[in-house]
C-alpha cells in the first residue's frame, strides 16, 4: 500500500527542523560561551556529562563495551569502569564548551597553559625557523582538551597551523564549526579534501595537526590498541614520510578549573621513504604503530580524559594485516 505524500515529506521536514534548531542553538552558544569564564563552563560540563552518563542508549552501551575491551575483568572492577564511563561523558561535554570558549581566547589566557619540558618545544621552534624546515606534523588524540591547545599553539607558533577534521553532516554546522576554529587562528580542512592542501602546507613549512585515534574509512593496517587490533589509517603516516617533514606527538590535559598542561614528546624517527610499494607499506605501518603506541601510553595515564565512545575497534574491509 502506497503511503500518503504527506507521510513521505514528514521525515524530511522533521530533519530540516532539527537541523535548524541545532544551528540556532550552536550560534547562540558561540555568542554566549566566550563571555563567561572557562571554569564556569567546565563545572557546567561536568554536571551535564554526569547526567548524560546516566541516560540509557546505544552510545552509552558502546562506551561501556569499549571500556570492557580496554579494562577487562577481573583485572579491573565494574566500579572502575563505571567511574571512567562517567568521566568520559564529562570530558566530552567539557570539550564541547572548551572548543567554543577558546574562540574568544585572549593573549592573557596563555597563562592558563603550563608547558611541560619546554626544551622540546624550543627545539621544534628552532627547526621551524631554520632553513631545514620541511614542515611539522603533530599527531594527537581525543585525549584531554585538544581544542584549547589549538588556540594556545597558534599564539606560540612561528609558522601557520592547519588542522584536519571530519566534516559534520549538517552544512550549516560545518560552516559554523569552520568559522569558530579559524577564529582561533588555524586553518581547518575537511577529511576527503585534505590531501593536496596538507602537502602544500607542509612544503611551505607549516604545521599540521592530526587526530589519529579514530577508526575511519580508508586503507589502513591492524595495529594493537589496548590489546586488540584496531583499524589505523595509513594516510597520516604517509603524509609525514612523503613530505620529509618532522613529526612528533603532543597532548593537552586539564589540570583543574581553567588550567591546562601541554607537552610535546620526542620527535619520531622517520626513515627515508622507500620506492618499492611493499617497503612503503612497512614503514608507513611502523610509523602508525609507533604513534598509536604513544597515544595508548598517554591514555593509560589519563583514561578519564579520553573519549571512549568512538568506534575504535570496528572491523573494516580495507584493513590490511600488519606487514612482517
Amino acid at each position: 500500500m502506497t503511503k500518503p505524500a504527506d507521510d513521505k515529506k514528514a521525515p524530511g521536514l522533521a530533519r530540516r527542523f532539527r537541523n535548524r534548531m541545532m544551528v540556532w542553538g550552536s550560534s547562540t552558544l558561540v555568542a554566549v560561551v566566550p563571555r563567561l569564564p572557562i571554569g564556569f563552563w567546565q563545572v557546567v560540563g561536568r554536571t551535564l556529562g554526569t547526567l548524560a552518563s546516566l541516560v540509557p542508549g546505544r552510545r552509552r552501551t558502546r562506551l561501556r563495551d569499549h571500556l570492557m575491551i580496554a579494562y577487562p575483568p577481573p583485572e579491573y572492577s565494574d566500579q572502575f569502569r563505571a567511574r571512567l564511563l562517567k568521566a568520559s561523558c564529562q570530558s566530552l561535554v567539557n570539550l564541547f564548551f572548551e572548543g567554543i570558549w577558546a574562540s574568544g581566547w585572549r593573549e592573557a589566557d596563555n597563562k592558563r597553559v603550563e608547558l611541560l619540558e619546554p626544551h622540546r618545544w624550543e627545539e621544534l621552534r628552532a627547526y621551524l625557523e631554520s632553513d631545514e624546515n620541511k614542515g611539522l606534523v603533530i599527531y594527537t588524540a581525543h585525549l584531554g582538551t585538544f581544542e584549547v591547545v589549538g588556540r594556545w599553539f597558534c599564539t606560540m607558533s612561528p609558522r601557520p597551523v592547519m588542522a584536519v577534521a571530519s566534516r559534520p553532516k549538517v552544512p550549516e554546522i560545518a560552516e559554523l564549526l569552520r568559522q569558530v576554529r579559524e577564529r582561533v587562528g588555524y586553518r581547518l580542512v575537511w577529511r576527503g579534501d585534505a590531501g593536496l592542501a596538507t602537502m602544500r602546507h607542509l612544503r611551505a613549512g607549516g604545521i599540521l595537526v592530526m587526530l589519529v585515534d579514530h577508526n575511519l574509512k580508508g586503507p589502513g593496517v591492524a595495529v594493537p590498541f589496548f590489546g586488540k587490533d584496531a583499524h589505523t589509517l595509513l594516510a597520516p603516516a604517509r603524509l609525514a614520510l612523503q613530505s620529509g617533514a618532522k613529526a612528533t606527538t603532543a597532548f593537552c590535559l586539564r589540570k583543574g578549573l581553567g588550567k591546562f598542561q601541554v607537552f610535546f614528546e620526542e620527535p619520531l624517527a622517520l626513515p627515508p621513504y622507500p620506492r618499492q610499494s611493499d617497503e612503503r607499506l612497512r614503514v608507513e605501518a611502523d610509523l602508525a604503530a609507533t604513534y598509536t603506541r604513544r597515544i595508548e601510553e598517554n591514555i593509560r595515564l589519563h583514561p578519564e580524559q579520553y573519549l571512549w565512545m568512538h568506534k575504535r575497534w570496528q572491523k573494516r574491509s580495507d584493513t590490511l594485516p600488519f606487514p612482517d
